[in-house]
């Protein structure tokens, strides 16, 4: 399958030093470029593709509410969602230029992704997003908007996806995508396989648990072994119990580190690798459309390990093209 690098430098926020607070990198996305670029030189360039604008809001209000957007000129309500109260202090028009921007241009990113998926039937990585903790009307832990949802609704408009076509989210980031999973709860098109530490926030998926069949919390302090027994055994079922699927979403976080602080899996770095060449190569064998976001991470090997995804993916276009 072909494949797409979806990266800006205009993905990069700041805080003034108030990132010391919060152990997300801001930077990390320059960063992880840097290190792409440095190894694989023209190969990255050729698949890059730079988003020339952020989200506009009308494209945000097919999802979000109105009420919730106007609530984005409150740096309060910024600072609650990043978790950096101090951060209330710091006028809105620059939250809007060091933050809010960033993360919108991100959600372009994750939106022309499944486009260019869709429309070449490769797999497209966006150096970015991921807020799978956004829901229609709030957002929640450092996610202000759902770029995975958004991404499935431009597509049906732009006649790309059906509705009733099938839409996988794989989401293997630390936590619960919590906000996903309540933007598309009466959407049965859409199917989540999510393997999440249940210890950490936002907890448990509620329901009965046979009715949920693949959303699978796991405990603390897992060994790399066990991790990927588990998540092989049950993406193989899920894949295969959805061999229809037109498109695949797979959030990448890589905050299931052994070093992370807000995750609680403790992944080893070669572990986390192999998590990320496993569920490409099996995505690739089966020739689904794929999109990749990179989503938590909070770790000084965080850009290191976005770095390493980023190969498996330019590996996946070189071997995909023709020998001469």
């Amino acid at each position: 399958m072909k494949s797409h690098l979806i990266y800006s430098p205009g993905y990069d926020f700041k805080f003034w030093g108030l990132d010391k607070i919060h152990p997300f990198d801001g930077f990390k996305f320059s960063k992880a470029w840097k290190l792409i670029s440095s190894q694989h030189g023209q190969a990255a360039n050729d698949l890059l593709i730079v988003p020339g604008r952020p989200v506009p809001d009308e494209s945000l209000l097919k999802l979000h509410t109105g009420e919730y957007l106007t609530s984005l000129k409150s740096s309060e309500v910024i600072s609650r969602v990043i978790e950096i109260y101090p951060a209330k202090y710091i006028p809105r028009i620059l939250l809007d230029y060091l933050l809010i921007n960033p993360l919108k241009r991100a959600c372009e990113g994750s939106i022309i992704a499944a486009e260019m998926a869709l429309k070449e039937n490769a797999v497209a990585m966006n150096i970015g997003g991921g807020y799978h903790h956004a829901f229609s009307d709030h957002g929640e832990g450092f996610c202000f908007f759902a770029d995975a949802a958004l991404s499935i609704l431009h597509s049906r408009d732009k006649g790309l996806l059906k509705k009733d076509d099938t839409v996988l989210m794989i989401d293997l980031d630390a936590h619960r995508g919590n906000g996903f999973e309540s933007v598309v709860l009466d959407d049965p098109s859409i199917k989540i396989f999510d393997m999440y530490g249940f210890q950490s926030y936002p907890g448990m998926h509620k329901g009965q648990p046979d009715n949920f069949p693949y959303m699978i919390p796991l405990k603390s302090a897992m060994k790399d072994n066990q991790y990927l027994e588990i998540l092989e055994n049950e993406l193989i079922k899920f894949l295969d119990e959805n061999g229809n699927a037109k498109l695949v979403i797979y959030n990448a976080g890589n905050d299931i580190l052994d070093e992370d602080p807000l995750g609680s899996l403790n992944v080893s770095y070669e572990g986390v690798v192999k998590r990320d060449k496993f569920v490409i190569h099996e995505l690739s064998k089966r020739g689904i459309p794929l999109v990749v976001m990179t989503s938590g991470g909070y770790t000084s090997q965080s850009h290191r390990l976005i770095a390493e995804l980023a190969s498996i993916v330019i590996e996946n276009n070189m071997y995909s093209e023709p020998t001469p």
